[in-house]
């Protein structure tokens, strides 16, 4: 006799489960979309662009006529229904942070709760300065104003801020020649704010991390736009190095490679540049696909474009000739530039559109040349650096937002004898024209925006 009461009870607690998942469903459907995710892209082949993640499908054309953006700078919109990306046009240059009202409807015409964001995906700029018998890492913000990021410092050797902007990697040592042995990875965590609801803020630096337990003797850093950090070093427990990983969740993989040189993690992450006997090679990272694929001859890494799976090679002839290649996906290199001066640093637009080579011959004195080139090598604009030097090492960098070019610069002495400092000099990368910032620095580089 219980049998059909127990078979009536199950039915009714199977059609009141069914019921309820009805109700919620519907419930669900009638509750307005809601935007789970927006972060700054670091792949972009604009000045700057969001990735946008919702609830549920958008319609992208509702999002495009409802929503603005102040200044009303040229942009569009990339997708489907979810997730988005909002793009800025190429070859516009941001004078000050960005407002974005968002609004718009999804697929059943509920509308998205109307929002404002505020936006400001400008770098800034980080610099060595000299300190007392030291150095020091400071960083100017947008309100000109200089901040101190790091406790002075022997000397710092190579600064390498982390690809997503979320801390600055140091390499210090002293000037004990006595002692190879006496440099040491720092990591320095910073704070950024420059995507929020409420009011934007200057990066608050974190405590001083030192990487290494036993003092080195040699250290390369380099990272990618996720955050990872590579670290070649030797030590007199390793003297013929090693190589480590630092994850941007702070985990840390030992790798098994060796390279003749320093390495260079690719932008997009995954894999890494190095370069070998037999030529450059490009290795995926542990955890993903085995991939070795290498360009042969003797060529080294210049730099990265935007656009991923571009970049600018160096190549080096056998009559003491260089070369500037672009280098694509699925293409052999493309050649824009040979002579005979020496390559001081390059740094290119979007995926090559526009190339900048820094160049340096003596004809009884140095003489530096900066060169604006098109893709197909074709020479633009040249502008010869009368009163200035190039800092050696110095690197030159491309900021897409502002249109600008940065390279360390040390201006010529009137006085036979005496030197200069060197100073941070932005480049209008339209009319290379110089603007020097009159701050005492010997490394200048930029700082990206998270």
């Amino acid at each position: 006799m219980r049998r059909p009461a127990t078979r009536q009870t199950m039915t009714l607690l199977l059609a009141g489960g069914l019921l309820l998942a009805a109700v919620q469903q519907q419930w669900l459907l009638t509750r307005p979309p809601r935007l789970l995710e927006l972060k700054a892209s670091g792949a972009s082949s604009g000045p700057a662009a969001l990735d946008l993640r919702f609830s549920r499908p958008m319609q992208r054309r509702s999002l495009e006529q409802a929503s603005r953006l102040q200044p009303a700078l040229a942009h569009q919109w990339l997708g489907e229904t979810n997730p988005l990306r909002l793009l800025l046009s190429s070859g516009q240059r941001l004078r000050g942070p960005l407002a974005l009202l968002l609004q718009g409807q999804d697929l059943r015409h509920q509308g998205l709760a109307r929002q404002l964001w505020h936006w400001d995906p400008r770098p800034r700029l980080l610099a060595v300065v000299p300190r007392g018998q030291g150095e020091q890492l400071q960083l100017l913000g947008h309100d000109n104003r200089w901040r101190t990021l790091s406790p002075v410092l022997p000397r710092i050797l190579t600064v390498q801020p982390l690809g997503d902007g979320s801390g600055v990697a140091l390499v210090s040592g002293g000037d004990d020649g006595a002692d190879p042995a006496n440099q040491d990875v720092w990591l320095l965590p910073l704070d950024q704010r420059n995507l929020s609801r409420t009011a934007l803020a200057e990066p608050r630096p974190g405590r001083l991390q030192r990487l290494n337990r036993e003092r080195l003797i040699f250290a390369h850093l380099s990272s990618n736009r996720r955050g990872d950090l590579l670290i070649q070093a030797s030590s007199r427990s390793a003297p013929r190095g090693s190589t480590q990983l630092r994850q941007r969740d702070g985990r840390t993989r030992t790798l098994p490679l060796k390279a003749s040189g320093p390495m260079q993690l690719l932008p997009e992450g995954g894999a890494l540049v190095m370069p070998e006997l037999e030529g450059l090679s490009l290795r995926s990272l542990p955890g993903g696909p085995e991939r070795r694929q290498i360009l042969p001859g003797s060529r080294d890494l210049s730099s990265f474009c935007p656009v991923s799976g571009r970049a600018l090679l160096v190549r080096h002839w056998p009559d003491f000739r260089r070369s500037l290649e672009l280098v694509e996906p699925g293409q052999s290199p493309r050649q824009l530039w040979l002579g005979s001066a020496a390559v001081l640093g390059s740094a290119c637009d979007r995926g090559g559109e526009r190339v900048w080579l820094l160049l340096s011959e003596w004809q009884g004195q140095q003489r530096s040349e900066l060169l604006a080139l098109d893709r197909r090598g074709r020479v633009l604009q040249r502008r010869t650096l009368r009163g200035w030097q190039v800092e050696p090492g110095a690197p030159l960098l491309f900021d897409p937002t502002g249109q600008q070019l940065l390279i360390s610069l040390r201006p010529d002495s009137p006085n036979r004898g005496s030197v200069l400092p060197p100073q941070p000099v932005l480049i209008d990368a339209t009319s290379l024209e110089l603007r020097p910032i009159p701050m005492p620095s010997r490394l200048a580089l930029w700082l990206p925006a998270s």
